[in-house]
């Protein structure tokens, strides 16, 4: 009997060789940064689609919710579902657009534009080499130094592009934007339907209101009917007698 460990190694590697799983994989070594940052919001997405999926189901067969008051539970958790995804998508994006920027203000004493902190940094390292004895052809060259510095550069940048993309979808997003939003839609739509619910209330007591005069009406045409009609015992003939 083949062991679990053997079995699935088997499934992922050929799993491994779908085009579009390499395809994927590809990306992710090209482009580590938006790779990690896109599938992580997908699944963060994904997450809350299902939820939301389980939450309207949930509320539409919940029995412990009176049934005419269902719907608009679930109309409830579908519109905050949207709101959230449509939240987090939307700052996700934006950041994604603005956090280079906001980067190069943040750290503009580490990584200016002008190049002037690098031309420091490379002073100061070809400084410490001589000083530290370092034969002149082995002291590192400034184009050496600056691939160096554009790659911590480039590390710090993505760090910091994936910190500020997920802190504003999942913090910003999900815990500011929407509430401060579906708390205030969610009470109109609550006023909404609780005006409609005491109108059709209103209306239906006044059709069984209705309903209860004119059997009451039916029911004294009945009395004073019957109050009118002649014993059942009466003789007709009797006062024809002499």
């Amino acid at each position: 009997m083949a062991s679990v460990g053997s079995v699935s190694s088997k499934i992922i590697g050929k799993v491994t060789k779908f085009k579009p799983v390499q395809k994927c994989c590809n990306y992710f070594r090209k482009e580590p940064e938006k790779a990690i940052a896109y599938s992580t919001i997908a699944s963060v997405v994904g997450k809350d689609g299902i939820g939301c999926y389980m939450y309207v189901n949930q509320s539409l067969n919940n029995k412990k919710i009176p049934e005419d008051k269902r719907k608009f539970v679930a109309a409830l958790d579908l519109t905050n579902g949207i709101l959230m995804i449509a939240a987090q998508l939307g700052l996700f994006f934006a950041m994604r657009k603005f956090n280079e920027p906001l980067f190069n203000k943040i750290f503009q004493k580490s990584f200016d534009k002008a190049g002037q902190v690098f031309k420091t940094i490379a002073t100061q390292i070809r400084k410490q080499q001589k000083s530290a004895g370092v034969p002149p052809s082995q002291i590192s060259r400034k184009i050496t130094i600056k691939k160096d510095y554009d790659k911590i550069r480039k590390d710090c940048l993505d760090t910091f592009k994936f910190i500020t993309e997920l802190a504003a979808a999942t913090i910003l997003a999900k815990r500011v934007v929407v509430p401060f939003i579906a708390t205030p839609l969610a009470q109109k739509v609550k006023d909404k339907m609780d005006y409609k619910f005491d109108k059709n209330a209103k209306v239906e007591k006044e059709d069984q209101d209705v309903d209860k005069d004119d059997d009451d009406k039916i029911k004294n045409n009945k009395e004073e009917i019957n109050s009118k009609e002649l014993p059942n015992n009466s003789n007709l003939l009797d006062k024809y007698k002499k």
